[in-house]
């Protein structure tokens, strides 16, 4: 695999781990999501200055993204509001790879290496050892759960969206304004704009830098999607769970117990196996 593709994979993970925390710690999550759309369509602007429009061709991916994609916020919000980040975050995330590694395989016949593969299993079986709590909400699970197949639909669409559109900041343009401009102004039909504006006093820069981190994370792991099997990187990106795990640890003060440090070494261990895999 290229080494660029992975090393993009592992920044991805890292700026998705820091934007969720970010999320994690607001007040109204709603409120936070609208914040972090503002982020978000501000950067496709920026992105669709840039690069244009993408190819006729991947609309009708990046029509199906934004639909996903708004089931998986609403879903992952309602999981932080109910649940540790340390819960939800590693479950949402868990089965992720292999649904789109099956995925890939049934719509482009795209077959990882067998080293690859057993990668895929560890970093799914090490974030679902991470994020398993018997004792957690099974609402937040529920929630989580859903997340999770977003996560895989979304992953799978917006690969194969950006290879058919050949360049991935003209097609995360129109994607970015198209997920969040709808979450927006629904937070703003739900809460008004005069709440929603007191509601967020003191977090408008962290809410749209998150939003915009999103994008960003986003981008760079479709770039890396372009160049390498659509699985591992999928599954590469879900080392962010690791960041996560460290994060909920140290900024959040969740209990991290050890099982889950356990889970966070497998994932460590499925990621070098991607990583060495020719």
């Amino acid at each position: 695999m290229p080494p660029e593709a992975i090393a993009a994979a592992l920044v991805s993970a890292l700026i998705h781990a820091g934007w969720n925390a970010a999320l994690k710690a607001g007040r109204d999550r709603l409120v936070d999501l609208g914040q972090m759309a503002i982020g978000g369509c501000l950067l496709g602007l920026v992105f669709l200055a840039i690069a244009g429009a993408p190819r006729p061709e991947s609309w009708p991916y990046i029509a199906g993204s934004c639909a996903i994609h708004f089931v998986y916020w609403t879903a992952l919000s309602r999981g932080y509001a109910a649940g540790d980040m340390s819960h939800v975050y590693t479950i949402a995330r868990g089965s992720a790879p292999a649904l789109v590694t099956i995925g890939a395989f049934l719509a482009t016949a795209e077959v990882p290496p067998t080293l690859s593969l057993a990668g895929v299993a560890l970093v799914s079986l090490g974030i679902f050892a991470v994020g398993f709590s018997p004792t957690a909400p099974w609402r937040a699970t529920g929630w989580a759960a859903l997340t999770g197949a977003a996560i895989a639909s979304y992953s799978l669409v917006d690969a194969l969206g950006a290879r058919v559109a050949g360049d991935v900041i003209a097609y995360k343009s129109c994607g970015a304004i198209g997920t969040f401009l709808p979450i927006l102004l629904f937070a703003l039909a739900r809460r008004g704009p005069a709440q929603f504006v007191a509601a967020g006093q003191g977090r408008w820069l962290v809410g749209a830098f998150a939003g915009a981190s999103s994008i960003v994370g986003f981008t760079i792991v479709l770039w890396a999607q372009m160049r390498a099997p659509i699985g591992p990187i999928t599954a590469l990106r879900e080392t962010s769970v690791v960041f996560g795990a460290i994060i909920a640890a140290l900024v959040l003060k969740e209990t991290v117990a050890p099982r889950r440090w356990l889970g966070v070494a497998l994932v460590v261990a499925g990621a070098a196996a991607i990583g060495l895999a020719r």
